[in-house]
């Protein structure tokens, strides 16, 4: 599905009005359709409601919900944040219905003693203020406002986007209303997967308007959330052997770090790669034959041959000296003449940043934020307020697949494309945990999957997988070979294989 910044999405409202006749009233009553549906459906029709409007259009459509609630025979207090005189026409179109119909409106701060009091009956509260229309922070009554819903424990349901929180960023300024779930219009928005927004978004649930399907499906909108029909399609045939699904080269491993070898090899293995074979230093040899029988080992020499391999794995627990170097420059150059893609993380990333290595092969790079820091030369903080921005410039520069690892992965291609995904969770912030993600890509690109649908498949399965592992043990006790454990029944939910 694709996720739009609040450029984009004004824009196909703008051009759905203007080019298809589709009125701005006519998308006002569908949302506010679609949420007051959703309201019902969650919380019952005896149920009683607070809605918050604002001036803007995300009031108008919170009018819509008050209404419908009202004519459904719910309790309703209705506050409205702002003079009469700045409402939009459809939003003003709406307050007239809806007072003409018998529901009350009442102002704010005037009435704030009075909100006070309906949130301790309140069963469910409706945030119609803002909208993907913010720019800058609250003003000191939209904060006060904010404060006292925060407070409060009555669930929040935001509409398109919680107050506060900016649509295009996810950036909180001042404050933000914290809602329990976010009913978004058309396609969702950035700032919802961005953080801190999704601190504030809670669960989100997508609601279709009216909206052109040309205008949604726009070559020029480039980002999209990962969904389960974006994967790679995985076949497993009877009638196949090891060599159909794939031959792949490990170098990674060093005296003390032989886990995150370990762990990259087996993630490879249990994705469905046919053979997995490794160089490694000759003194953890013997060690890694016990820790992964179903792996092959070579000694790493410089010497190396890389002829039929279809993916080669690069980094993980290697270490940063200059014999690494030496040999990461000559296998780029080699996987370059037989195009042969590569994985690269971990240590692999720092030798590419500080030997000053062409990456002129095929390839796929899994940086976290301290990587990235070392590859563009910019510090974490700019990195973390522009991680789209970011991962496609690194994307571009080098003409690679960039997975910028973090909550929720970023995955630039280099036609300026992207993706967000939106599995995984705080538990998989163990140590590993990246090493398992590199031998998941490493796999399906030995299957024959190309690299940008390897890289959001791969770190779609590997949240999803982490996603099970938290269900069955919590997220403080997960560790990143459990993350393994749990791929199989991964692949099971995605694919019934």
């Amino acid at each position: 599905m694709k996720l739009v910044n609040k450029e984009e999405m004004q824009a196909i409202d703008k051009r759905t009005q203007e080019e298809f006749g589709i009125s701005g009233l006519v998308l006002m009553e569908q949302a506010g359709e679609r949420a007051s549906t959703f309201l019902l459906e969650n919380f019952g029709p005896k149920a009683r409601y607070l809605v918050l409007v604002g001036t803007g259009n995300n009031g108008g459509d919170a009018l819509v919900v008050a209404r419908r609630l009202m004519l459904s025979g719910c309790r309703v207090w209705t506050y409205l944040l702002g003079q009469r005189q700045d409402l939009t026409p459809s939003t003003k179109a709406n307050l007239s219905i809806y007072e003409k119909l018998g529901g009350e409106v009442l102002e704010l701060p005037a009435n704030i003693d009075k909100l006070r009091m309906a949130l301790m009956v309140t069963d469910a509260l409706v945030d119609g203020l803002l909208g993907i229309g913010l720019e800058g922070g609250l003003t000191d009554t939209f904060l006060a406002v904010t404060k006292i819903i925060n407070e409060s424990e009555v669930p929040v349901i935001a509409l398109d986007i919680p107050t506060g929180v900016h649509a295009t960023t996810g950036e909180v300024i001042t404050d933000a209303i914290r809602a329990d779930y976010t009913v978004t219009f058309g396609l969702p928005k950035l700032g919802l997967y961005l953080y801190p927004g999704p601190y504030f978004a809670g669960k989100i649930i997508v609601e279709p308007l009216s909206f052109p399907p040309e205008l949604l499906k726009d070559n020029s909108l480039k980002g999209q959330i990962t969904q389960i029909e974006d994967l790679a399609e995985l076949k497993r045939p009877e009638e196949s052997h090891k060599g159909t699904y794939g031959k792949g080269l490990l170098v990674a491993g060093s005296f003390g770090m032989c886990g995150a070898a370990a762990l990259t090899g087996e993630a490879a293995l249990r994705t469905g790669a046919g053979l997995v074979q490794a160089l490694l230093p000759k003194e953890i040899i013997p060690i890694m034959q016990n820790m992964l029988p179903e792996m092959t080992i070579k000694e790493l020499k410089l010497e190396n041959e890389i002829e039929g391999y279809d993916c080669i794995m690069i980094g993980p627990g290697w270490g940063v000296t200059e014999e690494n170097g030496i040999i990461l420059r000559q296998l780029i150059k080699k996987a370059a003449i037989l195009d042969i893609p590569l994985v690269l993380d971990a240590d692999a990333l720092t030798l590419l940043a500080e030997k000053d290595i062409t990456l002129n092969a095929p390839a796929v790079l899994t940086p976290h934020p301290g990587e990235m820091q070392r590859l563009i030369k910019k510090d974490i903080q700019t990195i973390q307020k522009n991680r789209i921005g970011w991962a496609q410039t690194l994307s571009r520069d080098l003409g690679a697949v960039v997975v910028l690892k973090g909550a929720h992965t970023v995955i630039a291609n280099v036609d300026g494309s992207f993706y967000i995904n939106p599995t995984g969770n705080a538990g998989m912030a163990t140590a590993g945990s990246g090493d398992v993600l590199t031998g998941i890509i490493g796999s399906l690109i030995m299957q024959g999957i190309s690299l940008s649908q390897a890289a959001v498949t791969g770190v779609y399965l590997h949240g999803l997988a982490g996603d099970l592992a938290k269900e069955n043990l919590g997220s403080r006790s997960l560790l990143a070979r459990d993350i393994i454990s749990f791929i199989p029944e991964a692949i099971k939910k995605i694919y019934g294989i």
